[in-house]
């Protein structure tokens, strides 16, 4: 939008001419000393005056898609906006998480094992799952939904969101649907998070610095097992000392005498960590700066298991005449160490009467040990201490330095032409050392002959090197105040180099010398390592048609070249298209005094994911590296690749609502959408006479559905008394079915179907979702002989558990999954409280199999063991007797309806305002909070939480300061 501008020396009214609808001016009487304007159809008006900024009073909101800046009210596409203000309002949580806590679609896939390890990268999904594991790794499917992170353009990592500095973030962005992803063509289909970076407010110098100091604890409250004398009585009961008085009789004295351990808190403490953010910035017109620095200590609950990070920004913006460059260096540099405690579950089964210490205070090796062989009748070897191996010189640490660098270039080449240059660097280097002395309890069974095995190094480096650049021509122009066009195009390129490698050294018999070059040898195998190098290209256009803010159409065309794709298919075309209508700019609505804004929108189009490497889509050899002829290395094919291989594409379709009602106290967004994705890549078998047993094809079918609904609520909005109090919701609910497989796929799950045990396997089924429960029908305990008796696929009744009678019994998938949070503000303080819920799925309670039904009573087990259990003929019982030896398989018996609800976050915040500090030391602004995160966790499912690690409920207090 261009202003026409009359001005003279004196106090005068300002005139102007919008030539645009989309964004608006008010005259204004000022003192005209300087008058500077710059806007475009899809900015906010602002003019400066007297080194002020008066703003348009209605601003036009943005998308930020990461290559083209949308109106966000003539914007087809779904998305979620989370500004810095409203960051804010979780107080110091992650990106990952407030995103979360703002938009359920934005799914963190719960890990019941790993819990609140800070060294853990989440599972992060939206609006489903939409890829499949390869055939040789059936049981792991993270990382195969990672959406594509967008950092100022440029694709980043969910490691750096998760580390980023929230300080320096101006909005995050989600796009969703085909409309507002296909821009990104072949790395589009799982979504993405845009990511904007502050730029540097001009003005004096000013400074903002905000301290943190957070504190973990441990959440047990899952955790019901027995303490010694409890625990001492259920094993007298089960008969195990019936042959072994004198054993009975030994842990009865130590039980007598008061022992009774604590094992859960043994692995744990508080921990206490601190983030500092100083920011620094300034400038004129012509140069603006900024620059800030991050130390982030994250302390674990399990002692030893922390992650610390620095990250330092410095960002430049120059403008001559009418180009403006602009510089974003980005350094951070990482350790992580985790626990030398073990696993949690370790300790869990711990039995109470054990001592941990001797007399003097060491860690006892063997526990329950009389110092004579009475224990024989129980034990064959008596168990170690999970103590032990924390008082070794042991450590698992990982560093890792990035250095991220993008440069821009924005020059308006004419009144409605705007060009941008942009390109960008990133270097990635992490290094992995793990250590372990000869008396770790790992080698307790080596023999004679591998004594000098004992102890090892396993050390890891890898690097990555990547190049981006990209050169954007943006096309922005009013005709008749009616006729608004938006036309875009931006071509792109990138390489990434990679490589990586580890080794084990062995024989470290002195646990002292823990420098790798003190091993005796090379571990048995050989090293290992891979090296990678991508390339890839790309040209979108994007078009964007308003007629009179009440139609608009918008359009993408995107041609994609990868080197990862086959030969015979280099390049794939990605597209979108979608259509809007304001209503709310008709003329019976225009004037409603109920419907501030009432839009509907829908989309559809192809997007893609790349979830394979270069070596499935090319032949790939290796070298005999152990034998040689004349010097030379020979080489022998590891693998056929597939000159046909394409991105696994998604057929992206959206229906969508944006409204306004009663003056914007009630905001609604709601969404139906279908995902349909084709072509996943899947292994298929090959004959043998081929020498390969399988390679990679584009056959598999998923299919996500589901609606999103997101609504705000001013309950009360008094600017007289300052106060507001406002209410969100959001919640959703998608369902996946897997169409297609491969017959490799099903071919090579035989093994696992077939398999007895008391977890039940993932297993992929067409017509059923990706995250079925699959176990064998029960039809309850039999009251008269308390067996247990299942349902056949025949549907007659048999007390014989076969694997061939395995059936889809739930799924973890919610019927609903959503958040809700209330903001109260009263003059300064504000006060912000969000929670979780979800509803409708089921989960295999593991708990109540391990640890009750196939409990092994020679360790500690849950205290509802003896509970709802058979005894006598006519009980009608939920368990087996606890005499009953046989081992329960995978049953529907223990499969159970989930209902959730979680406090995510409480945050406590007070704005100072100070003329005193403000004249006095030049504080500008202040505020204190206080969060609370996890505060607490209510499920239907009664099971034990993280099981290798344990959860967390989190506290913070910080201080910011601006001078």
């Amino acid at each position: 939008m261009k202003l026409k501008l009359l001005f003279r020396k004196s106090s005068r009214l300002i005139s102007h001419k919008p030539q645009s609808r989309l964004g608006r001016l008010s005259s204004i009487l000022i003192p005209v000393a300087a008058l500077l304007s710059s806007a475009n159809a899809y900015a906010q008006s602002s003019s400066e005056v007297n080194n002020k900024t008066v703003s348009d009073a209605t601003n036009v909101p943005i998308v930020a898609t990461g290559i083209f800046k949308k109106n966000a009210r003539n914007f087809t596409g779904a998305s979620t906006t989370v500004t810095a203000k409203e960051l804010e309002r979780f107080g110091n949580r992650n990106l990952i998480t407030s995103l979360r806590n703002v938009d359920p679609s934005f799914n963190i896939i719960e890990n019941n094992s790993l819990g609140s390890d800070p060294n853990r990268l989440p599972e992060v999904q939206i609006r489903g799952n939409a890829s499949l594991p390869k055939v040789n790794d059936l049981q792991n499917n993270s990382g195969l939904n990672t959406p594509l992170i967008i950092l100022d353009g440029f694709q980043s990592t969910l490691q750096k969101l998760l580390d980023m500095n929230a300080n320096e973030v101006e909005s995050l962005t989600i796009l969703k649907d085909a409309s507002a992803t296909a821009i990104y063509g072949s790395r589009a289909a799982n979504g993405v998070v845009v990511i904007t970076t502050k730029e540097p407010v001009k003005g004096n110098l000013r400074v903002t610095y905000r301290g943190d100091v957070n504190v973990q604890a441990a959440d047990l409250s899952s955790y019901s097992v027995f303490n010694a004398k409890d625990k001492l009585v259920l094993e007298q009961a089960m008969g195990l000392y019936t042959n072994n008085q004198s054993y009975y009789d030994y842990l009865l004295n130590e039980v007598n005498s008061g022992v009774n351990t604590n094992w859960l808190s043994k692995p744990l403490n508080n921990g206490v960590g601190q983030r500092h953010n100083l920011r620094l910035e300034g400038g004129d017109q012509t140069f603006r700066y900024s620059a800030s620095v991050q130390m982030n200590d994250n302390k674990g609950v399990m002692k030893g298991s922390d992650r610390k990070f620095y990250n330092g920004t410095i960002n430049l913006s120059y403008t001559y005449k009418k180009i403006k460059f602009s510089n974003n260096l980005m350094v951070a540099d990482g350790f992580s160490a985790n626990s030398s405690y073990g696993n949690f579950s370790d300790y869990v089964q711990m039995n109470p009467y054990w001592k941990a210490y001797d007399a003097n205070g060491k860690v006892i090796k063997l526990l329950g040990n009389p110092g004579n062989s009475n224990y024989v009748g129980l034990w064959s070897t008596l168990p170690t201490n999970p103590l032990y191996n924390a008082t070794l010189n042991v450590f698992d640490e990982t560093k890792n330095t990035d250095i991220i660098n993008n440069t821009s270039v924005e020059w308006p080449l004419l009144q409605d032409l705007m060009m941008r240059g942009r390109i960008g660097i990133t270097k990635v280097k992490v290094q992995s050392d793990k250590f372990r002395p000869a008396d770790h309890t790992a080698f307790a069974k080596y023999t004679d002959i591998d004594m000098f095995r004992k102890g090892d190094y396993r050390y890891g480096v890898g690097s990555k090197l990547s190049y981006e650049a990209s050169l954007n021509l943006n096309y922005s122009k009013t005709f008749g105040n009616k006729h608004a066009i938006f036309a875009g195009m931006d071509y792109s390129m990138r390489e990434s180099q990679s490589s990586d490698y580890s080794f084990l050294a062995e024989g470290f018999n002195n646990a002292k010398f823990d420098f790798i070059s003190m091993a005796q040898q090379y571990g048995r195998d050989t090293p290992s390592g891979s090296e990678y190098l991508s390339r890839g290209m790309a040209a979108v256009g994007n078009v964007n048609y308003s007629y009179d803010d009440r139609y608009f159409v918008d359009g993408t065309l995107r041609m994609d070249g990868s080197s990862e794709f086959g030969a015979n298919n280099r390049l794939e075309p990605f597209w979108s298209a979608g259509a809007g209508w304001n209503m709310h700019n008709e003329d019976f609505l225009k004037n409603s005094k109920v419907i501030s804004q009432l839009t509907l929108r829908g989309s559809l189009g192809r997007t893609g994911s790349q979830n394979f490497s270069d070596n499935e889509a090319l032949s790939a050899y290796r070298y005999y590296t152990n034998d040689r002829y004349n010097t030379s290395y020979g080489a022998y094919l590891t693998g056929v690749g597939n000159e046909n291989l394409h991105s696994q594409q998604t057929m992206k379709y959206d229906m969508g609502m944006d409204a306004e009602f009663l003056n914007r106290r009630l905001k609604l967004t709601a969404d139906y959408y279908i995902h349909n994705t084709n072509g996943l890549v899947s292994t298929v078998d090959l004959p043998s006479y081929r020498g390969f047993a399988s390679y990679s094809e584009n056959m598999g079918k998923i299919d996500n559905r589901g609606y999103e609904l997101r609504a705000t609520a001013f309950l009360v909005h008094n600017p007289a008394q300052d106060f507001t109090w406002s209410v969100s919701m959001a919640m959703m609910h998608n369902k996946n079915k897997i169409v297609q497989i491969s017959q490799a796929i099903k071919d090579a799950q035989k093994s696992i179907e077939n398999a007895a045990g008391a977890t039940p396997s993932t297993l992929y089924k067409e017509g059923y979702s990706t995250n079925a429960i699959w176990a064998v029908p029960s039809l309850g305990i039999d009251p008269g002989t308390g067996k247990e008796y299942y349902m056949g696929k025949d549907g007659q009744p048999t007390n014989v558990w076969n694997s061939a009678n395995l059936t889809a019994v739930g799924s973890t998938d919610p019927k609903v999954l959503g958040n809700l949070s209330t903001m109260v503000r009263y003059k300064d303080l504000t006060l912000n409280v969000a929670f979780g819920y979800r509803t409708g799925g089921q989960l295999y309670n593991q708990t109540l199999i391990n640890k009750v039904e196939n409990a092994d009573y020679k360790y500690n087990v849950d205290t509802r063991v003896y509970d709802d259990r058979w005894i006598t003929a006519g009980d009608n019982a939920e368990f087996k007797g606890m005499m009953v030896t046989d081992l329960t398989n995978k049953t529907s018996r223990f499969v159970q309806d989930e209902s959730t609800i979680n406090c995510q976050n409480i945050n406590l915040q007070y704005d100072l305002h100070s003329k005193f500090l403000n004249q006095r030391v030049g504080v500008k602004a202040m505020s204190f909070s206080a969060s609370m995160a996890d505060a607490f966790y209510l499920s239907t499912v009664k099971q034990e939480r993280g099981i290798v690690y344990p959860f967390s409920r989190q506290f913070s207090f910080s201080v910011t300061t601006t001078f």
